[in-house]
């Protein structure tokens, strides 16, 4: 039952406060290996067998609130609650992980694995609005007023962003009749006119370019991920993980409003200007949690150019860079958390000698860097190379190696921690439940390089989908990424480390009425587009 997959985490949740006077730990964490294995169960199930339905009632098909786990939506699945089991071993000895704590986290869990599962308009809308309300609350978690400030800017942009959806939702059903988004993709055929519809997809995908932070509606991503106070499990969660779901919609109303409505030239240009938006702001920050939170941002982009390119091969690229960047992007999170910890600032300037002084996390942070930079051997440089191959026109490939220089040269300046004298505090010493922490972040990092040496394979097991990677055009991207290597080098010790414009753009930030007037922008932006071509 794909249900248990949403309640069991809630319902662990639930127990958790009941019994708040009681050590719970290791109950949850038995209820995260016991949810970990169930949906690699329901994974199975999928890849041998056929997509799954769990009907919430006993009406017809159509009209009863549905639970669907296919090839797509399993991986989402299983890629949850792995990160989830690994978030809470991390965050297990920590002082933040109390009762309340633990029941926001496991509520998040159980909405982000609903948003991957349900197939009902209306019950999206509600998980959404409800995991905007745990998030804001696990932002705020240390009451500390900048953290009060970004989880109330968080909670406002994306309550009014997610009433645009259910402005698409209602005029969408009083189009077709129904909420389902597999009865719509094929009611939707019967319309009038594809204008009839123009409407509810500018109202949804307003709501889903706000939820994946793509230009110009990014700026609450980076006060939602890079807060100062927010335990690093949470960063890690919203960049690695909750983000996705974003994608996961896009992915899924795209294909639902496919059979009159095809924007994917638009949302192509949309990705790449966000790429490269983000790379930018990444390249001017010093705070080690703010280049993080625009990386994500610029990785993001380069999802949306792989799902929109209209090749086969870079659409699945795309989807194994949403795993590949769950993986780095989480383990880069969780060492920055380290990172930062015991040398008490965040600032990146102040910070030398990490890998000398933390090696486990050290090397966990290499990994991270080689896997998001798309290094041979590690995990994205499996994804780049599949959605680079998608397109042959020079264009497009002057653009991806413009993203991957960016990409680059910004963690050429985060790499800088690694090495030099360890200029920690004297008083600095990591407790035992830090090298135990150290000890799984470098796990994690290790995953990155599992999936890398073993892409193909990856591929084929999460996907079905069978990649050849060809020697020669591998090798040749290699020197590509060594050249880069050196360029990125050359434009940080040239360019980037003397400041300057740079730092004054990446420090820009837009207000919050400048944000929905932004929100609004975007609306009638889609909204005229399509008037003009359909």
């Amino acid at each position: 039952m794909l249900y248990l997959l949403v309640i069991g985490p809630i319902l662990a949740g639930i127990v958790n406060i009941l019994f708040k006077k009681r050590d719970t730990r290791p109950f949850i964490i038995g209820v995260q290996i016991a949810q970990l294995a169930y949906a690699l169960w329901i994974f199975i199930q999928v890849r041998t067998d056929d997509t799954i339905f769990n009907f919430m009632s006993g009406v017809p098909d159509g009209l009863a609130i549905t639970l669907m786990a296919d090839i797509i939506s399993s991986v989402f699945v299983l890629l949850t609650t792995i990160i989830f089991l690994m978030m809470l071993l991390f965050a297990y000895h920590k002082e933040y992980f109390n009762t309340q704590f633990a029941f926001l986290f496991l509520v998040l869990q159980g909405l982000i694995i609903s948003l991957f599962l349900s197939t009902d308009l209306f019950n999206l809308f509600v998980m959404l609005e409800v995991s905007t309300v745990v998030v804001a609350i696990l932002i705020m978690f240390n009451k500390e007023k900048q953290a009060i400030y970004d989880g109330m800017i968080y909670f406002f942009v994306n309550v009014i962003g997610t009433a645009f959806l259910l402005f698409g939702i209602g005029m969408l059903y009083r189009t077709t009749g129904f909420l389902d988004m597999r009865v719509i993709s094929e009611a939707i055929v019967e319309v009038e006119s594809p204008r009839a519809v123009l409407l509810p997809f500018a109202f949804m995908m307003t709501t889903l370019s706000l939820k994946t932070a793509v230009v110009p509606l990014f700026s609450w991503l980076p006060k939602a991920h890079g807060t100062p106070s927010a335990p690093p499990v949470v960063s890690a969660i919203l960049s690695g993980l909750f983000i996705k779901t974003g994608v996961y919609m896009f992915i899924r109303f795209s294909a639902m409003f496919e059979p009159v409505i095809q924007v994917q030239e638009i949302f192509f240009l949309i990705g790449f200007i966000t790429s490269i938006f983000g790379f930018i702001m990444a390249m001017g920050q010093n705070d080690i949690k703010m280049i993080l939170a625009y990386s994500t941002v610029s990785q993001i982009g380069l999802i949306m150019i792989g799902l929109n390119m209209g090749s086969e091969i870079a659409y699945w690229g795309a989807l194994f860079h949403v795993v590949s960047h769950a993986l780095f992007k989480s383990t880069l999170f969780l060492a920055a958390g380290q990172v930062y910890h015991q040398y008490g600032t965040r600032d990146i300037r102040m910070m030398r000698g990490v890998l000398r002084a933390m090696p486990l996390t050290g090397f966990a942070i290499i990994f991270g860097i080689l896997g998001v930079t798309g290094a041979p051997l590690f995990n994205g440089s499996i994804s780049k190379y599949m959605i680079s191959y998608g397109s042959y026109r020079p264009i497009v490939q002057f653009g991806l190696n413009l993203i991957n220089l960016g990409t680059i040269t910004y963690f050429v300046k985060f790499g800088s921690i690694l090495f030099g004298k360890d200029n920690r505090p004297e008083e600095s010493k990591p407790p035992r439940e830090d090298l135990l922490s150290e000890l799984l972040v470098f796990i994690m990092g290790g995953l990155i390089l599992l999936t890398g040496v073993y892409g193909p394979v990856s591929m084929d097991i999460l996907f079905g989908y069978q990649v050849e990677v060809f020697s020669a055009e591998y090798f040749e991207k290699g020197i590509v990424y060594a050249l880069m290597i050196l360029a990125g080098v050359g434009i940080y010790n040239g360019i980037i480390k003397q400041g300057g414009l740079l730092d004054r753009i990446s420090h820009v930030e837009l207000t919050f009425n400048a944000v929905i007037t932004s929100m609004t922008g975007f609306f009638l932006f889609i909204a005229g587009y399509l008037y003009l071509v359909l």
